[in-house]
């Protein structure tokens, strides 16, 4: 698929070149949107799982502000599992790359008639473009991170004219299209977790706690979705081993993709207290679990965003890339976020680094049983 990604660029660029007068809108000062006149409003975020996790306090805030409003998302096979039966949204729809499937799609989705179209994509996006121009034609179109194709958007939020902050605040910044001032808005927001989800986890959190509620449980995430973002086995069985030591009654609950379980296995093998969360988990089941536990130790995944979500103290790993970590660091946090030597990987993050990041957050959280 990696080698066809170079013809997948140059179609697009050719069919762009071909049709950009009929995507540009005309220049005109922006007046914010009533959201009083608006009805139903669709939101485009084809990405991955974090993508979208860090998208929720938007829909909560618009939400907040104009109750009556129909919010629809244009997801992807990446992320449905978190957004498929999320009661904030009245439709869900799905970019699959599929080009007979994605027309079928757009098709359903002009039959809503959406009063606008919010482009969620913090940076230039053919693909995006034309989503928003085919899914409601001629109606407002409100982007976030627009550089090259800016003019051919209603409203755009570019970070680089202001302070750019976290990307959940970015992020927000589309609510000042609908004249929502985003400062006032909750940059906090949870998945939705159905209650046979939050049950199963209340389950499996009991059987570690035992009678002890107090017991600390310290999550470790072993899975990324890139080699480069992966932290070596072996100094997470030293880390995990010394923070026993550190505090005796913590108990370690490792995170894994499916495909990764038997690495988990061997970890929890070797490490005292440690347990695997249950096989066959959803997503939004081993969210519930997050929602849960003391302080999460994660290399920069979704898991972040999502334990952020619920206040949940993240230790996080890192490469020195100070964008890409500016951007996606846990947020909320002053400390606890622990970045390599180097832009390209988190290998030669030290044990002792990550150790120190989590004694200084958890106990600033409150003070470790010993």
């Amino acid at each position: 698929m990696e080698k066809l990604k170079p013809i997948e660029h140059w179609f697009k660029a050719t069919v762009f070149s071909l049709t950009r007068l009929l995507l540009k809108r005309k220049a005109r000062d922006f007046q914010p949107l009533d959201g009083l006149q608006l009805k139903n409003v669709l939101f485009l975020r084809p990405e991955k799982i974090g993508d979208m996790a860090i998208s929720l306090p938007v829909f909560d805030g618009l939400k907040k502000h104009y109750p009556h409003l129909k919010i629809s998302i244009l997801g992807s096979p990446k992320n449905e599992a978190l957004i498929k039966d999320d009661p904030r949204f009245d439709r869900v729809f799905m970019y699959r790359k599929v080009i007979w499937r994605d027309i079928s799609e757009v098709l359903r989705i002009r039959k809503q008639k959406f009063d606008c179209v919010v482009d969620m994509i913090g940076d230039d996006s053919v693909t995006a473009l034309y989503l928003s121009q085919l899914c409601a034609p001629g109606k407002p179109r409100i982007g976030v991170g627009k550089v090259k194709f800016r003019e051919f958007y209603d409203f755009n939020y570019d970070p680089r004219m202001g302070n750019t902050g976290h990307i959940i605040q970015n992020t927000l910044r589309l609510l000042d299209a609908f004249g929502i001032d985003s400062q006032t808005i909750d940059c906090y927001a949870t998945p939705y977790i159905p209650q046979s989800a939050d049950q199963r986890a209340a389950e499996f959190i009991q059987t570690l706690r035992s009678n002890d509620s107090g017991t600390p449980l310290i999550g470790y995430n072993l899975s990324a979705g890139s080699p480069t973002r992966l932290w070596a086995l072996e100094k997470a069985e030293e880390l995990l081993n010394r923070i026993q030591r550190h505090c005796p009654k913590c108990r370690t609950v490792l995170i894994t993709v499916p495909s990764e379980r038997e690495k988990g296995a061997f970890l929890a093998s070797r490490v005292t207290g440690a347990v695997q969360v249950p096989p066959g988990l959803s997503l939004l089941e081993v969210s519930a679990i997050i929602s849960r536990l003391d302080l999460l130790i994660s290399p920069d995944t979704s898991l972040v965003h999502i334990a952020r979500s619920f206040h949940v103290p993240v230790v996080g790993l890192y490469s020195r890339f100070m964008k890409n970590f500016l951007l996606w660091k846990p947020f909320g946090q002053e400390i606890g976020a622990v970045v390599s030597g180097n832009d390209g990987n988190i290998h030669d993050i030290t044990v002792d680094q990550v150790f120190d990041a989590f004694v200084k957050l958890i106990e600033t959280r409150s003070p470790v049983p010993r």
